[in-house]
């Protein structure tokens, strides 16, 4: 299931959700360095149709190393559809605003009306939790997650579950990799 790609719908996020504020450092005319762009929530998108169900892209690269030299250009400003793994040699940073379960995943009586968004990708995902709590849901364990607490997700399938009542907030680095049952890269 790596093409997993939640964010089909075209849904603006809820108000209150939180717009994350990105700095871009690069050179000006004179070799110093500088604040080259700045701005808020532009890249953010929702999952499952959901308004408080946010995906905020930070940026991305396509190979390793990255090509820091010359004026940025903002990877996410495409008209191409962005996957959401990175590319084998490359990265994608980005946050994700969970929703309390109950309202995205139940009804208010408590039916399931959406399953957890199981997948993998072809990464190695760093996971920190900013706020709020989550558990992380692997095929044969789960483990509560807190503010401050970090998951090394290594192309494993996963989902998130966020059992408490208030969102939580996440931060995500992934780098292009295989998944376990790939072997070793070529």
């Amino acid at each position: 299931m790596t093409d997993y790609d939640p964010f089909v719908n075209e849904v603006e996020p809820a108000p209150g959700t939180h717009r994350i504020r990105r700095i871009v450092t690069g050179l000006d005319p004179d070799g110093e360095s500088t604040v080259v762009l700045e701005d808020r929530g532009r890249w953010a998108r929702t999952g499952h149709g959901v308004p408080g169900y946010v995906v905020t892209d930070l940026w991305r690269t396509d190979t390793t190393p990255a090509d820091n030299s010359g004026p940025p250009r903002d990877p996410m400003d495409t008209d191409e559809k962005l996957p959401i793994a990175p590319t084998a040699t490359g990265t994608v940073f980005r946050t994700l605003e969970l929703p309390p379960d109950s309202e995205w995943r139940f009804d208010r009586d408590g039916n399931e009306i959406r399953p957890l968004a199981v997948h993998t990708t072809r990464s190695i995902d760093y996971a920190i939790v900013l706020r709020g709590e989550v558990w992380a849901v692997l095929d044969a364990a789960e483990r509560r997650m807190a503010e401050g607490d970090v998951l090394v997700q290594r192309g494993t399938s996963h989902a998130w579950s966020n059992r408490s009542g208030e969102p939580c907030l996440i931060a995500f680095v992934l780098v292009g990799g295989t998944l376990p049952e790939d072997g070793p890269p070529a």
